[in-house]
């Protein structure tokens, strides 16, 4: 009996760079227009503006210009730069897709979100646009699913320690799966990045590649990002990611577990500055939250229980808020009735950069003597465990907590 030949094949666009593509590779693109559309609008605002955004892959991301949304709930932009790079289109501060800016794009955009809990949940947007383009396309594709089947994961196991079923445990606990979360999307991207090798727009994947521990990882994104730096010298933001990398790694070792908890002074409501520092000799919890993220306002009664039993022993807390509205700020606060320390960050940005974190909530525990004890993205029963065992114990746990879902930006 013959065997069974499988056959594989791909198209030639994945195993060969296109001539059209290798004549490109060099070339500034000095002008493109961007036209798209949005499905749904504030209907608390009296005028929806939408913002072209530079992303400096370095710091914040500038402005260079917006348009408010007519009655068709379309705009056009009419970009001129001294080179391509990656912008933003940001509707009403809420809905963002980038784009590589080497020709003309075309997308269509959900818009605003009615929830009253408004949550990061993905909604994939394909841009129109250039072959490079279509790498951000593939990536974020990549990305958004990743981060749903993490959430699916995440649900299966919280409703099966749940459940009383335990033939629905066991399974759980003992299926097979072809490849782990994690290596299935490092693989997708590996492919992706060997695809577009060497091109410019890669630095859209570079700057999450490195993170900020010392290892492989660090140093093949710093390999990659130093090939970019060569081959295109008009590639600025390849530089400015360099040191922001560089940065971000210092910054990482001061935050620690054992490291002392950097010293900040926020605005209170009524208006004063005050301090972390306050609390030396106490446990404190430092959360990082925002009015408009639902996973930190589902978190907060986790806190208060966390807060009531323990009060009396030593242990506080202090929320400091990223939101960029005074007024939505306020109200939350209000409407959750937290019975600690309220601050409101008066640089979100530099708040995220100096604690190092790009989605909400996240929290710091801090010891009595005033160093970090944990981190933890995201909060859930189990961090709340976590929590509660560390100062029964006295003693910090010697790594990091990431708890799913939580809500980025």
């Amino acid at each position: 009996m013959k065997k069974a030949v499988f056959k594989m094949w791909m198209p030639l666009a994945l195993l060969a760079t296109p001539l059209a593509l290798l004549a490109q590779q060099n070339k500034v693109v000095k002008s493109i227009t961007v036209k798209g559309s949005v499905e749904f609008t504030d209907p608390k605002q009296p005028e929806n503006k939408v913002w072209l955004m530079k992303e400096s892959l370095g710091g914040k991301p500038t402005a260079v210009d917006s348009v408010l949304l007519g009655p068709d709930k379309k705009f056009t932009f009419h970009l001129k730069q001294d080179h391509q790079g990656v912008y933003t289109i940001n509707t009403f501060n809420w809905d963002r897709v980038s784009f590589w800016s080497d020709g003309d794009v075309k997308v269509d955009m959900r818009g605003y979100d009615t929830a009253f809990y408004k949550v990061k949940i993905p909604h994939y947007t394909f841009v129109e646009g250039s072959s490079d383009n279509n790498f951000i396309n593939q990536y974020v594709l990549n990305s958004e699913f990743n981060y749903r089947r993490s959430i699916d994961d995440y649900n299966a196991a919280y409703f099966a320690k749940k459940s009383t079923d335990t033939n629905y445990t066991h399974y759980l606990n003992t299926r097979r799966v072809y490849s782990p979360i994690n290596e299935d999307y490092d693989t997708r991207q590996e492919i992706l990045m060997r695809v577009y090798k060497g091109r410019p727009v890669t630095i859209y994947a570079i700057r999450g590649m490195a993170g900020t521990q010392a290892g492989e990882k660090y140093d093949k994104a710093m390999a990659l990002l130093e090939e970019l730096i060569v081959k295109y010298p008009w590639l600025t933001e390849a530089k400015e990611l360099k040191q922001t990398i560089i940065y971000n790694t210092n910054q990482a070792k001061r935050l620690k577990n054992g490291q002392p908890m950097p010293s900040v002074k926020y605005p209170t409501p009524e208006g004063p500055l005050a301090s972390l520092d306050q609390y030396k000799g106490k446990w404190l919890l430092v959360d990082f939250w925002a009015s408009w993220c639902g996973p930190c306002r589902q978190a907060i009664p986790l806190v208060k229980e966390l807060y009531e039993k323990y009060k009396d022993k030593g242990f506080t807390v202090a929320s400091i808020s990223i939101d960029t509205d005074n007024n939505a700020w306020r109200k939350a606060m209000k409407e959750e009735n937290m019975p600690w320390l309220q601050l409101l960050s008066d640089n979100k940005d530099n708040t995220m950069k100096e604690f190092q974190f790009s989605g909400i909530p996240t929290m710091y525990l801090i010891d009595p003597a005033g160093n970090i004890a944990d981190r933890y993205t995201g909060f859930s029963e189990e961090t709340a465990a976590k929590v509660k065992a560390t100062i029964e114990k006295g003693a910090a746990p010697k790594k990091a907590t990431t708890s799913i879902p939580m809500s980025g930006f």
